[in-house]
């Protein structure tokens, strides 16, 4: 019999695959229970913007056409809304698939990437599986970046510095201050990628004005989403915002017609629905405050997030996580390494009530 574990090398054959959440439907049919919810992904409970559907739906019968290869008509809109050269734009399905060409541009065998944990498992995923090793550094105590750690751990291999910032799971934040006394530090060919799939969602005063840095460091290049704030997780789209030269090496990597067109279509509508988007910040703001005064009711602790999902202390996430679906509730227990934990996404009013409401059910056993 074919060997595929051998075709495939060990970097292949060693990955534990990404595990997604349990579908909706699936539950409820396992569990014969109806209205469930899923608080598991960090998708916008708020919905699809109106402006997206519509627009979809008006070019349905182009679909038959190969999409923009380099999303000319939103990268046009995209640009001149962040006020940037369209050169300095590239788009893939998600931020994942910028994170891919990152690695497969700017890592060469020998080399590393480097992040630190927990944060994004995909960094490590994708590194491995192009051949490249993933350096992780643990976080501080309290789930903020030990940047005296990432230092220690910096050497000459090191091409790619991964920073989730807001960071999934933790919802924790880099300020100004740190990133930039980070850059200053790294030298010029090592680039930085900032992951700022949930930077819409921040209200931290001190976060970092990313366009002032991009203007400044050349090696620093910022990954961002239209799956968290824009409503548009189902449509696989995401950008990044570079040097020029940077963004011309990624696009000789990229496949031609990487992004499909109904995707590019969503969000450049999406773009013009601001009200959506401040509708969606307003939610979770205020989702936010109702979680955490209702964490502190039931004595849990929590992390303060920057994000829509929030890290909190159940005592023993995997048990909780479990009796929760049973209750037609979806979380994220994130494995061993955060076993007392769960994270949940901040969902509508609605969605909020019931989570709470369920997880004082189960945690009063």
């Amino acid at each position: 019999m074919t060997d595929f574990e051998k075709l495939a090398g060990e970097n292949i054959s060693s990955l534990i695959p990404y595990k997604p959440g349990k579908p909706l439907k699936e539950l409820e049919r396992e569990l014969g229970i109806s209205e469930a919810i899923k608080l598991a992904s960090n998708e916008n409970m708020m919905g699809v913007p109106e402006k997206a559907k519509q627009a979809v739906k008006e070019h349905l019968d182009e679909m038959n056409f190969y999409p923009l290869g380099d999303a000319f008509y939103l990268k046009k809109k995209l640009a001149r809304m962040l006020n940037v050269s369209p050169d300095r734009l590239i788009f893939g399905t998600g931020s994942n698939e910028i994170i891919e060409l990152l690695i497969r541009t700017f890592a060469k065998e020998g080399e590393s990437v480097l992040s630190y944990f927990p944060s994004f498992s995909v960094y490590g995923i994708i590194a491995k599986a192009a051949g490249i090793e993933c350096k992780w550094v643990p976080v501080k105590d309290d789930f903020y970046v030990d940047f005296d750690k990432i230092k220690e751990a910096m050497d000459e291999s090191v091409r790619i510095v991964f920073l989730a910032n807001p960071n999934n799971p933790t919802g924790t934040y880099i300020s100004a201050e740190q990133l930039e006394d980070f850059i200053e530090y790294v030298d010029e060919n090592t680039l930085i990628a900032l992951d700022e799939a949930y930077v819409e969602y921040v209200d931290a005063p001190d976060f970092p004005n990313t366009f002032k840095l991009l203007e400044k460091y050349p090696n620093l290049i910022s990954m961002r989403t239209f799956s968290k704030a824009y409503g548009l997780a189902g449509f696989r789209i995401g950008y990044a915002i570079g040097h020029e030269k940077c963004i011309d090496m990624l696009n000789r990597v990229r496949q031609p017609f990487n992004v499909n067109m109904v995707a590019q279509i969503a969000a450049e509508a999406a773009l013009d629905d601001k009200d959506f988007l401040r509708s969606s910040i307003k939610n979770n703001r205020e989702g936010k405050r109702y979680l955490y005064k209702e964490f502190e009711r039931l004595g849990l602790k929590y992390v303060e997030t920057q994000s829509n999902f929030i890290l909190v202390n159940v005592g023993d996430g995997e048990e909780v996580f479990n009796k929760l679906l049973t209750e037609g509730v979806i979380v994220r227990f994130l494995g061993q390494a955060l076993k007392e934990y769960v994270r949940v996404t901040i969902g509508t009013p609605e969605q909020n009530k019931i989570f709470i409401d369920k997880l004082s059910k189960v945690l009063e056993g």
